[in-house]
């Protein structure tokens, strides 16, 4: 995941702020993720799942208050068909992140019972990362296509 994420990154550096920013984010939740899952004699703390939990929430949250909304929109300004990359994209995303968001709310302020399947959940969520990093990636890739269209077409 960390080398596909890079190239990604690599790709687009510099070339919108927000998306800067927004992949940034995702690589410190991923960073946060692999140091939280490779806990393997101790469980982690409250405050370190409260502390990656606040991060989950963050990211799921930017993705859809900022990276969505300006793809829906580089989409509509190029007379794109927005409503087939929302009737594909977004219901899949918005799975995803109520998934995430079941997460925070289940780990936020665990008791000991609920922490014996932090392993089963934090595999569970791996997945579900992973999978959002791949529609997310895809919606990248439409900002930059919608970027190319933009500059290459005649004034």
């Amino acid at each position: 995941m960390l080398g596909k994420m890079e190239r990604t990154k690599t790709r687009l550096a510099g070339k919108h702020r927000a998306l800067d920013a927004f992949l940034n984010a995702r690589q410190s939740l991923l960073v946060e993720y692999i140091r939280l899952s490779t806990h393997q004699k101790t469980l982690p703390t409250q405050a370190e799942l409260e502390e990656f939990c606040g991060q989950l929430v963050d990211y799921v949250s930017a993705g859809h208050f900022e990276i969505y909304d300006y793809v829906m929109a580089a989409y509509e300004a190029t007379r794109g068909n927005a409503r087939v990359l929302a009737e594909r994209i977004y219901p899949r995303i918005k799975h995803n992140t109520d998934e995430a968001l079941n997460f925070h709310d289940k780990y936020t302020q665990a008791d000991e019972d609920t922490l014996m399947e932090l392993d089963r959940d934090l595999s569970h969520l791996g997945e579900l990362l992973e999978e959002r990093f791949e529609l997310e990636d895809r919606l990248v890739s439409a900002i930059d296509l919608v970027d190319h269209l933009d500059t290459s077409q005649p004034a």
